[in-house]
């Protein structure tokens, strides 16, 4: 599981080598897409949730802080899902100015009903995340 709360946070994960080049270029393009005030500090306006190949329900719901798979949430609580080159993104409103984006990996190790719950509501991504996805 990787929590990025800060810019300092999204700053190290698109600088790290060992990230899946397809999942850091999604961060780098969410955060463009969404972090035009920079007098307010990132974590009031984005947070971002990268679930990791093995993560279970249980890990994933205490990262989010509510249920997202499907056996667990009654409907689909995103205001948009999409599908990137292996991995999948789902966005949460938390409130009227802050949100959540949550990404899962198109990842044989991903929890299969949040994989199903993905697939479903996103589509496939044109490629599987690698094997050594984070």
């Amino acid at each position: 599981m990787l929590s990025l709360f800060d810019r300092d946070a999204v700053t190290a994960a698109l600088t790290d080598p060992t990230l899946d080049p397809s999942l850091r270029a999604l961060i780098g393009l969410r955060v463009w897409q969404v972090d035009t005030d920079r007098r307010r500090p990132l974590g009031e306006i984005l947070q971002i949730i990268v679930i990791q190949p093995g993560d279970t329900s249980e890990v994933i719901l205490e990262a989010v802080g509510f249920p997202i798979i499907l056996e667990e949430a009654d409907q689909p609580g995103f205001e948009w899902a999409d599908s990137h080159h292996g991995w999948w993104d789902l966005c949460y409103v938390l409130t009227d100015d802050a949100g959540m984006l949550v990404f899962v990996p198109d990842h044989p190790n991903t929890d299969p009903s949040l994989s199903a719950y993905c697939l479903k509501f996103a589509g496939r991504p044109d490629t599987p995340a690698s094997e050594g996805a984070t």
